[in-house]
């Protein structure tokens, strides 16, 4: 056996295209594997987005609940406030 063969070195770039291509293709050669992978990830992106968007959203409400009693700022979050109560 030849185990300490060296590897080609490839000095072209389209060489090196290819060479990548073949290397990561590998894993996506079945097309309806590559859709459903695609598909998953695509869910899973859209409830982190969702998720992420409803946390980040009740954070800054639980902020802007601290200056309920500053002057300026109060009133205009109780419209805010009044205006997400009617909405339920």
């Amino acid at each position: 056996m030849e185990e300490n063969k060296k590897q080609p070195i490839i000095k072209n770039p389209k060489e090196v295209a290819k060479a990548l291509e073949v290397l990561f293709a590998s894993d996506y050669i079945d097309v309806r594997k590559l859709h459903i992978e695609n598909f998953i990830r695509g869910i899973f992106f859209g409830a982190g987005t969702v998720i992420g968007a409803t946390v980040f959203i009740a954070i800054i409400v639980w902020f802007l609940s601290i200056f309920d009693t500053v002057p300026l700022i109060g009133p205009l979050f109780d419209n805010t406030k009044e205006t997400i109560q009617q909405t339920r």
